[in-house]
């Protein structure tokens, strides 16, 4: 006779069960169709944004990370002007510039993390992530300005042909960090889900 609350094993169910595992395992990896492909990439993002995300602020003590997006940081021909040029117009010594990181860009689908510094410690030429009205913004810094005890930054993207409004000025209390590490292609999922469904 069965104990109260014994658990009575049921082949056919457990089979039923594995046999539906095995149904999503080719719907996801087989299966060549836009609905695979579609449920593909919200799986990646969940786990990105909910799981592997979160668990490499919490081992890293990184204070965000993101998924490049737009192409405001992409460097290719025409950068040579948005970039090089406008930089040169307005004074910067090409000697310094050399030195600063990250002097190739992002790309769109590069994945970094930022992580919180001091304020005197963002300098110009460091890449910065920050929030604003318009989402996250991935910038390079060009002017520093102190005043008092407070810092604050104005950025600019490298193929963007001029400074935003509203990256004029942003107090250090919202930069989100630094940039200290990217890594390419691991942020298509938000790239494509962004697409499919825009936020």
């Amino acid at each position: 006779m069965e104990e109260e609350g014994e658990k009575i094993h049921d082949p056919k169910k457990a089979f039923s069960v594995k046999k539906s595992l095995k149904k999503v395992w080719h719907f996801l990896w087989e299966e060549e169709s836009v609905a695979s492909y579609t449920a593909f990439i919200i799986i990646a993002f969940v786990l990105l944004k909910f799981a592997v995300f979160p668990g490499v602020l919490l081992v890293t003590g990184y204070s965000d990370i993101a998924a490049v997006v737009s192409g405001s940081m992409h460097h290719d021909a025409l950068t040579d002007h948005t970039f090089y040029d406008w930089l040169e117009f307005n004074g910067f010594n090409k000697s310094e510039v050399e030195n600063w990181p990250y002097l190739n860009g992002l790309n769109v689908g590069d994945v970094i993390a930022v992580k919180k510094v001091p304020a005197s410690e963002i300098h110009v030429g460091d890449v910065i992530l920050f929030y604003s009205s318009r989402g996250q913004i991935i910038h390079r810094v060009m002017y520093v300005k102190k005043i008092g005890n407070d810092y604050f930054y104005t950025t600019k993207g490298d193929a963007n042909p001029m400074i935003m409004s509203l990256e004029k000025d942003i107090p250090y209390r919202e930069v989100r960090g630094k940039l200290v590490a990217k890594v390419p292609y691991l942020g298509w999922p938000k790239v494509i889900f962004s697409k499919l469904v825009p936020f």
